[in-house]
């Protein structure tokens, strides 16, 4: 199975719950992960890196996440959810 992942800024991605290292450089990149019965196979600069599998769980995720804005990070921690306690501090 084909799989796309992004590495995170730790230079990690995770394929069927088992973390392979890339390195810190490639932080941030997408890249194409062959999965296979007994080992990964990462495509990263035209080079293949090949990881013995530990795990047998199957693949759950075939596309990447996509980087987030930082306003999107920055919005979601601003809202309330329902039913929070507001402060009884009010500003003058």
């Amino acid at each position: 199975m084909r799989v796309q992942r992004r590495i995170s800024t730790k230079g990690t991605i995770m394929v069927c719950r088992q973390v392979v290292s890339l390195g810190r450089t490639y932080a941030g990149q997408t890249v194409t992960v062959h999965v296979a019965d007994s080992n990964i196979a990462v495509e990263l600069d035209g080079q293949v890196r090949v990881v013995e599998r530990m795990t047998d769980v199957p693949v759950r995720n075939v596309k990447a996440n996509k980087p987030r804005e930082v306003s999107d990070v920055v919005w979601a921690h601003r809202q309330a959810s329902p039913g929070t306690r507001t402060s009884a501090i009010t500003w003058d």
